[in-house]
């Protein structure tokens, strides 16, 4: 899903349900703030997650929590995914889906890969999805199949 369609979805999503946007949030960050956290895990994030973090910030996406890379935000990936884990499983969760599984991307030779993953907690395993991030933001954060 291009940038554009996401954010028509998502303006059209708020402009029926407030609620969805109504919880505490992170703010946007610029590309030094995304660098930061690249350099801390030692990877390349995929550009459509660094959209996402500079056009939105982070924090409560409806009914998901996405990781941001503010410093001083309530939601910074630092702070809840340990450098260790991602080395551990060639995966950065940047997405609580609160259930205990989370979305993220595989890591593969220090590259993020861009379609989405998720990790199932109750298998300690990864399952590959053929979605992206913006169509699984809109899936699992605002229920709305596009």
């Amino acid at each position: 899903m291009d940038r554009i369609s996401f954010k028509n979805k998502v303006r059209e999503m708020t402009e029926k349900n407030l609620k969805l946007f109504a919880l505490e949030t992170d703010a946007k960050v610029d590309i030094e703030k995304i660098e930061d956290v690249e350099k801390y895990y030692d990877i390349i994030l995929p550009d459509i997650y660094k959209d996402f973090v500079s056009q939105y910030g982070g924090g409560y996406f409806g009914f998901i929590v996405v990781y941001s890379c503010d410093c001083n935000g309530m939601f910074y990936i630092k702070d809840n995914v340990s450098k260790e884990w991602v080395v551990e499983k060639c995966f950065l969760p940047v997405v609580d889906l609160e259930t205990g599984d989370f979305l993220g991307f595989e890591i593969d030779a220090g590259i993020c890969e861009s379609k989405v993953t998720m990790y199932s907690h109750e298998e300690e395993a990864l399952q590959e999805m053929q979605i992206d991030f913006y169509e699984a933001l809109l899936k699992f954060g605002l229920k709305c199949d596009e």
